[in-house]
C-alpha cells in the first residue's frame, strides 16, 4: 500500500477498526483503558476478558474503534473463548470488519512465551503492532529490551508501553495510524524449521518445536538480564502463601478479616443512610395527603428502595477489598493454592476463574467458563458456579446477620460473631459445590480433570485508579438495579399486598380480636381490683395496637399476595416461615436482591418495633417486631434468619443466570437441571438449618 493511500485512510471518516490480542495477563485490559478512555476490569490472572469490548478514540483526526479481544496463548482455538479470537481476525464475526491493524500485547517480562502467538499472527499478513507491556516491571526485575533490534527482527514496529502512567500511548497511536501503509514481514526460516524437524513428531509438536526455535533465534541478543532482586523477594514470598497448610491458614484469615472490616468500617455509613431515608419518609408523610398514591410512594417505591441502598457502604467495601487483593496479585495465588482442592473434587484448576468471578456475579463467571477446553470441564463449572455468593446475596446476609445474630466477639475481640457467620454463609456455597462436583464426576461427568498451568504475575502496589473504578463500578450496578427491577418489583408487591380490599372481611376479623381484648380487660380488672385503673389503661392501649396490628394483618391476608401466601405456606412451613416470607422469597426469582425491597413493602404495612436500639433501620425494626398471625409468637428469630440466608445461598434465584447458563451450554436443559437441583438444595439446607437451630438454641 502506497504512502499517498495511507494518508487517504488516515484521513478517510470511516473509523480504523484495530484489535487488541495478546495471551492472558499481559496488561491488554490496561492498555485497552489507556487507549480508549473507557473504564474495563482490570485483573492479573486469566480470565478477566471472556468477550470482546469495543471502545472508541480519536487520534489525529482518525476515528479509532478499539476491539478487546479474549486473552489467548494461540491460534489454533481450543476454547470458546479462543475462538472468538481468531473468528474476528479472519473476519468472520458478524458485524465486525476484517482488523486494519492487529496489536499484539507482549509482556516485556517473558517474551519467549508471548512471541508464539505474534509469530502466528505475523503469518496472517495483516498490519501489526507489537505493544511490549508490563516493562516498569522489566525494569525492576534488571530485563533490558533491545527494542530497535526486536522492531528490525519482527519486520513491524515495536513500542515500549508503561499504560497505567501512559508511557509510549502516544507512539503506539502513531504506528497503528500508519500500520495500514505497511504489511509485516513474514517470519524467516520458519517454513525451514519446520521441514527440519523429523515425521516423527505429531504437527502440533513440529509447530511448537519450530516456532520457539524461530523465537530463539530473534530473541537472542534482543533480551539482556542484570538482576534478579526482585524474583528472589516474589520466590520468597510465593513460597509462603501458596504452602498448603500456611498460605490456605492465611487465606481463611484474610477472608475473615475482610468480612470484620466490612461491618465495622460501613457502619457509619449506613447509620447515615438509614436516618436519611427516614427523614424523606416522614417528609413524604407530611406532605403527601393519605390516599392509594401516598401508600404507593410511601409503602411501595421509599420502603422497597430503603431496604436496599442502605447496603450501599458494605458493597463498595467488599469490591474495594477484593479489588485490592486482585491488584496486588493475591488473587492469582490463592487460584494457585486452590487448585488442589479443586482437582480434588474433580475441578479443573482453570475452574478456579470462573468460580472466583462468581462471588461477584454468576453471569461473567459462567462465561469465563469459556477458557477451559475440556467441554466435561465446562459444563461442570457451570453447573456449580451460581452456588457461589454472588454480591446481589450479600445484602441478604447483612440485614439479617445485623438485625439477629448476636454482636458478640468470638474467642479474639475483633472478631464478632456477625462477622463469622457471613464468612459461613459463602463457606456454605463452596463446601455444597465441592460435594456436587465430587457426586457429579463419579456419576454423570466421569472422567480426569483437565491439567492447570498458571504463570504468577509478579506482586504490584494495586492502582487507586482500578480499585476505585471496581468500587464505582459495583456500587453503581447496585444502584441501578435497585433504581429498576427492584423498584418494578416493590411497586407490584405493593398492588397485591394492598388489593382487594374487602372491608367486610377486615372487620369480620377486628371484630373477633376485639372481644378477645375486651375480655382480657375485663379478666384484668377482675383479677386485680386494686390496680383496676392502672390495668385499664395498660389494656386501653393495648388493645389500640392489637385493633391496629390484627387490621393491617386481616387486610395483608385478605390481599392477592395473602391469598397466595397462604397457599404456598404448608410448604414453607417447615423452615420456620410464614406466608411473608414465602412471598418474598417467591418474589424475589427474578433477581435475589429484590427480596429486601419485597421485604421492606411487606412489612411496612406493620407494626414497629419501637424498643429496637437507636440505629437500626426501620425495615429491621420491623421485622423484630413481626409475629405469626393470631399469636404474640415472634416471626423471625436466629434459627429462622439462619434458615433463610442457608436457603439463599444454594437457591437459584436468578433469571439472568438461568438464561445464561442456557445460551452458554446450548441447551435449556441443563438450566432446568440447575434451577431443580440448586432449589431442592436450598430448601433442605434451610429446613436442616432450622431444625437443628430449633432444638439448640
Amino acid at each position: 500500500m502506497n504512502t499517498s493511500h495511507a494518508a487517504g485512510v488516515q484521513n478517510q471518516k470511516t473509523p480504523l477498526t484495530v484489535v487488541l490480542l495478546g495471551n492472558p495477563n499481559t496488561g491488554k485490559s490496561t492498555l485497552f483503558t489507556a487507549l480508549a478512555g473507557i473504564p474495563t476490569r482490570v485483573g492479573n490472572y486469566p480470565g478477566v476478558t471472556v468477550e470482546e469490548k469495543i471502545g472508541q478514540f480519536n487520534h489525529q483526526g482518525q476515528v479509532i474503534q478499539l476491539i478487546d479481544l479474549p486473552g489467548t496463548y494461540s491460534l489454533s482455538p481450543k476454547s470458546p473463548d479462543e475462538i472468538v479470537a481468531v473468528n474476528v481476525l479472519c473476519g468472520k464475526m458478524p458485524g465486525v470488519p476484517v482488523p486494519d491493524c492487529v496489536v499484539v500485547v507482549a509482556d516485556a517480562t517473558n517474551l519467549e512465551r508471548n512471541l508464539y502467538l505474534s509469530s502466528q499472527i505475523l503469518e496472517l499478513g495483516l498490519p501489526t503492532v507489537v505493544a511490549l507491556s508490563l516493562c516498569d516491571v522489566a525494569d525492576e526485575k534488571g530485563i533490558a529490551i533491545d527494542v530497535p533490534l526486536l522492531a528490525a527482527r519482527l519486520g513491524c514496529p515495536v513500542v515500549r508501553v508503561v499504560a497505567p502512567q501512559r508511557e509510549g500511548i502516544g507512539t503506539l497511536c502513531d504506528c497503528v495510524l500508519a500500520a495500514p501503509a505497511r504489511l509485516p514481514a513474514k517470519p524467516s526460516g520458519l517454513n525451514a524449521d519446520l521441514a527440519a524437524i523429523s515425521a516423527g513428531h505429531s504437527q502440533p509438536a513440529r509447530e511448537a518445536m519450530a516456532r520457539y526455535a524461530w523465537i530463539e533465534r530473534t530473541l537472542d541478543g534482543v533480551v539482556r538480564k542484570t538482576g534478579a532482586a526482585t524474583e528472589s523477594f516474589d520466590a520468597h514470598i510465593d513460597a509462603f502463601l501458596t504452602h498448603r497448610i500456611w498460605g490456605t491458614l492465611i487465606f481463611v484469615a484474610t477472608m475473615l478479616l475482610v468480612f470484620t472490616s466490612i461491618f465495622w468500617l460501613a457502619t457509619p455509613l449506613m447509620d447515615l443512610i438509614a436516618a436519611g431515608m427516614d427523614a424523606v419518609t416522614l417528609l413524604a408523610e407530611s406532605i403527601l395527603p393519605a390516599g392509594a398514591l401516598s401508600s404507593l410512594l410511601i409503602n411501595g417505591v421509599l420502603a422497597g428502595v430503603g431496604g436496599v441502598v442502605i447496603f450501599i457502604p458494605q458493597i463498595a467495601m467488599l469490591f474495594f477489598f477484593v479489588a485490592l487483593l486482585e491488584g496486588c496479585g493475591y488473587l492469582s495465588r490463592a487460584a494457585f493454592l486452590m487448585d488442589r482442592l479443586l482437582v480434588g473434587v474433580g475441578l479443573s484448576g482453570k475452574s478456579f476463574i470462573p468460580l472466583l468471578s462468581s462471588f461477584a456475579c454468576a453471569i461473567p463467571g459462567i462465561m469465563a467458563a469459556r477458557t477451559i477446553e475440556n467441554p466435561r470441564d465446562r459444563l461442570l463449572t457451570i453447573l456449580v458456579a451460581p452456588l457461589m455468593s454472588c454480591s446481589a446475596r450479600l445484602p441478604v446476609y447483612l440485614l439479617l446477620c445485623g438485625a439477629f445474630v448476636p454482636n458478640v466477639s468470638v474467642g479474639l475481640p475483633w472478631l464478632r460473631l456477625p462477622a463469622l457467620v457471613l464468612t459461613a454463609m459463602y463457606a456454605v456455597g463452596v463446601i455444597v459445590a465441592a460435594l456436587v462436583s465430587l457426586f457429579l464426576t463419579r456419576t454423570v461427568f466421569r472422567g480426569p480433570p483437565q491439567p492447570f498451568v498458571m504463570e504468577l504475575p509478579s506482586w504490584r502496589w494495586p492502582r487507586a485508579v482500578v480499585v476505585a473504578e471496581r468500587v464505582r463500578e459495583a456500587s453503581v450496578s447496585f444502584l441501578k438495579n435497585a433504581g429498576t427491577l427492584i423498584v418494578a418489583v416493590s411497586i407490584v408487591v405493593w398492588a397485591l399486598v394492598s388489593y382487594p380490599h374487602n372491608e367486610q372481611a377486615i372487620e369480620k376479623e377486628v371484630t373477633v380480636v376485639r372481644e378477645g381484648l375486651q375480655s382480657r380487660l375485663a379478666t384484668l380488672a377482675a383479677s386485680d381490683p386494686d390496680r383496676g385503673t392502672i390495668n385499664a389503661e395498660l389494656a386501653a392501649l393495648e388493645t389500640v395496637d392489637g385493633l391496629e396490628a390484627a387490621r393491617l394483618g386481616a387486610a395483608q391476608r385478605q390481599s392477592f399476595l395473602g391469598y397466595a401466601g397462604r397457599c404456598i405456606e404448608p410448604i414453607v412451613r417447615p423452615l420456620g416461615w410464614d406466608w411473608r416470607i414465602g412471598c418474598a422469597v417467591l418474589a424475589s426469582f427474578p433477581a435475589r436482591e429484590v427480596v429486601l425491597g419485597t421485604l421492606g413493602v411487606i412489612y411496612n404495612l406493620g407494626p414497629i418495633d419501637t424498643g429496637a436500639e437507636e440505629g437500626s433501620t426501620a425495615l429491621v425494626r420491623r421485622l423484630r417486631a413481626a409475629r405469626w398471625d393470631g399469636t404474640d409468637r415472634k416471626v423471625y428469630t436466629l434459627p429462622v434468619a439462619l434458615s433463610i440466608m442457608v436457603f439463599f445461598a444454594l437457591c437459584a434465584q436468578c433469571a439472568s443466570t438461568l438464561v445464561v447458563i442456557g445460551k452458554e451450554t446450548g441447551s435449556w436443559l441443563w438450566p432446568v437441571v440447575a434451577f431443580l437441583y440448586m432449589t431442592a438444595l436450598a430448601w433442605l439446607g434451610a429446613f436442616a438449618t432450622y431444625q437443628i437451630g430449633t432444638a439448640f438454641l
